[in-house]
């Protein structure tokens, strides 16, 4: 048995020399940050209900985001992330169907928060480093292109604030008008998918741009009233969308 071991020992240290010569550089990670806006898809009863009496559209709460990341290398193909983002947006709408008795518009604010955590796994179709020269000793960097899926958290937030217009029956015309303020917040699951490109600015700095595409979706209390005639679920709240994304990484 022990006159294997030198030979083994010798085997076990070729193999390590190649390895730490195949390995490309700069496979530890990187820390991202990005820049932004979201979309929300608006896909649920909630929101068609509220575009019905209202004058308020799902993408009148379009607006900013951001977040940070990590992301693991795996090897010159697949990578790791997890990925902190925010996005909050605030629009104001006013009662489609009734004016107040001054014949002016009865308005409301609407506000929509969503923040977020994320963990996922990324493919790279062409791999983050390529080898070049004769025997292929050097590696270079070149632009990074990927598509990615995962899961998370969002912690989100809903208000609504403003004049409402109430069934009254000791009014002439049936209905008031009062002062309302709703808000609900709730973490449910989430799911994504992505597809980006990075290009490298500098040996440790790369550009980013991305496209993800989020899935979610809350039930709201019923502290928000609702007026719809339908079978579905008039408090359901689509809170996925599309976040579009400028970035940077930076790598070591």
């Amino acid at each position: 048995m022990r006159r294997y071991l030198p030979a083994a020992a010798t085997i076990a240290a070729a193999l390590f020399s190649l390895a730490a010569v195949a390995a490309p550089p700069d496979q530890g990670g990187a820390f991202a940050f990005r820049g932004g806006g979201y979309f929300p898809a608006g896909d649920s009863d909630f929101w068609n209900e509220k575009e019905d009496h209202y004058t308020l559209d799902h993408s009148d709460l379009n607006g900013l985001a951001g977040g940070v990341g990590y992301i693991a290398s795996i090897n010159n193909y697949f990578e790791f992330e997890v990925n902190a983002d925010f996005y909050a947006a605030a629009s104001r709408a006013s009662d489609s169907d009734f004016v107040d008795e001054n014949g002016a518009a009865i308005l409301h604010d609407t506000r929509l928060a969503v923040f977020p955590l994320t963990a996922g796994f990324r493919v790279l179709p062409a791999g983050r480093f390529a080898r070049r020269g004769a025997e292929g000793q050097h590696y270079v960097r070149r632009p990074v292109p990927y598509i990615g899926a995962g899961i998370g958290m969002d912690y989100w937030q809903y208000e609504e604030e403003g004049d409402f217009v109430f069934p009254d029956p000791f009014s002439p015309a049936g209905v008031s008008v009062f002062y309302d303020r709703n808000k609900d917040t709730g973490l449910e699951f989430e799911k994504h998918v992505e597809l980006g490109i990075e290009f490298p600015v500098a040996p440790e700095w790369n550009i980013t741009f991305e496209v993800r595409r989020s899935w979610a979706e809350a039930t709201l209390s019923d502290v928000f009233p609702s007026a719809a005639l339908t079978v579905n679920d008039p408090r359901r709240l689509d809170l996925g969308g599309v976040f579009v994304f400028v970035g940077a990484s930076l790598r070591f």
